[in-house]
């Protein structure tokens, strides 16, 4: 499978709120700003992602971003992140 066809980026998380249940966050892609609404509350507050790195895809039919979580009934949402740190855009293949 060509995985980069998709376009999974990391970027890091510079704002972070907690609102309607669901985490407000906006992602430095390396330069450009993208936003992103994730309902992963069950098991992060914001301070827990301010500044930290997340893997993201661009959403459809907008200029947001998804973070990337795998889900799991015992453990929810669980953010995929690199296990260090890398520039800001780096593609994820």
């Amino acid at each position: 499978m060509d995985f980069t066809a998709v376009d999974l980026r990391v970027g890091t998380v510079v704002e972070a709120a907690a609102e309607n249940g669901a985490l407000h966050l906006v992602i430095d892609l390396g330069g450009v700003r993208r936003e992103a609404v994730s309902h992963i509350t069950e098991n992060y507050a914001p301070a827990d992602l301010l500044g930290g790195q997340v893997v993201t895809v661009p959403a459809p039919g907008g200029a947001g971003v998804v973070v990337l979580a795998a889900v799991s009934p015992s453990d929810g949402a669980v953010v995929l992140r690199p296990d260090r740190p890398v520039a800001d855009g780096t593609q994820v293949v």
